[in-house]
Parts: structure tokens; sequence; C-alpha cells
């Protein structure tokens, strides 16, 4: 199950880093589990990287994150 709330709080706790240090780490372990075949993770860090560089999510990509809409817990602020 991925919790949207402990994305922002990672994507937060990244901002300590220096930039390219925390893209890279998000990089890394993005790629580590997309290689894996774990698709709940490529989503948990793909989301902690949309936080990260800003917040909000396009309507677009909300929409392709409806097919996942089963293993996402929304926060409660960000449900209608």
């Amino acid at each position: 199950m991925i919790r949207t709330a402990d994305t922002k709080i990672i994507a937060e706790a990244l901002h300590r880093y220096d930039h390219i240090r925390a893209v890279t780490i998000i990089g890394r372990t993005l790629q580590k589990a997309l290689f894996a075949g774990r698709s709940d993770e490529v989503v948990f860090w793909a989301l902690v990287h949309a936080h990260y560089r800003g917040g909000e999510l396009c309507a677009a990509t909300e929409e392709q994150l409806h097919a996942f809409a089963d293993f996402i817990l929304r926060d409660p602020s960000e449900v209608n």
C-alpha cells in the first residue's frame, strides 16, 4: 500500500540534501525498483520525485495513477 503522506514526508526530507544528490538518490532507487519488477516501489518513488519537484500532479498523471487507485492511500486533504 502506498500512502501519499509518506511520499511527501520523504520528499521533504530530501530537501535537506544538495539538489543533485537528492535527485540521484531518487533516480537510483527508482531504477533498482524498476529492474527488480517492483511496480509498487516504482510508483512510490515516482510520487516522491513529483512531490520533491513541486507538489501537485498534473491531470494526465492523476489519470494514469487511477489504475493504481486500489494501492494508493491518499491524504485526507487530497480526497475530494
